[in-house]
């Protein structure tokens, strides 16, 4: 499919490509309308497969970080199919797939996004682990839509990422 092509959905045929998304603005009806769709097409390479993707992204930008999974330490296994980090990535392919599911149901998400960021605390994650998963989300999913991953598409998932960011964070790192 060529980039700017509609995408069709049961209800709808959504313009990849204009009007553009501005990264800084509101999430808005037509975000929401842009992730739905084309998550759908991320959620078909499977939840083990895309989270090995993005555990490859995560360990490009930053090595260090797998200091921080027990399961990233043996190089030899941990890329597998059924692998510790295939499964534990599955598992944040799946938190996502919720995330995007619940866009129109604020109420539902928050509280479950404070739960999930008090946890990574607890886990050692610092706040500019956060932005590092950010930049490996977006790789990600510019890998998986290909010429789908148009300007106004990164932008809505830019959009979605900094309130599931800053609702993870939220006050759980005040000083």
């Amino acid at each position: 499919m060529a980039a700017g092509s509609p995408v069709s959905t049961s209800e709808l045929t959504l313009d990849l490509v204009s009007p553009p998304v501005e990264a800084d603005a509101p999430l808005d009806e037509r975000d929401i309308e842009l992730v739905q769709t084309t998550f759908a097409k991320v959620a078909e390479l499977g939840a083990g497969p895309a989270g090995r993707i993005l555990f490859g992204h995560i360990f490009r930008i930053a090595p260090e970080a797998k200091a921080l999974f027990s399961f990233a330490q043996d190089e030899e296994t941990m890329w597998l199919p059924g692998s510790r980090l295939e499964k534990h990535g599955a598992g944040v392919v799946k938190m996502v797939s919720t995330a995007v599911s619940l866009l129109r149901d604020l109420e539902t998400l928050v509280p479950v996004l404070q739960r999930l960021g008090l946890q990574h605390v607890g886990y050692k994650v610092l706040p500019p682990h956060y932005d590092v998963v950010g930049a490996a989300f977006i790789a990600t999913l510019e890998e998986a839509l290909q010429t789908e991953f148009t300007e106004a598409v990164k932008n809505a998932y830019l959009k979605v990422w900094k309130i599931v960011q800053a609702t993870m964070m939220g006050d759980n790192y005040a000083k």
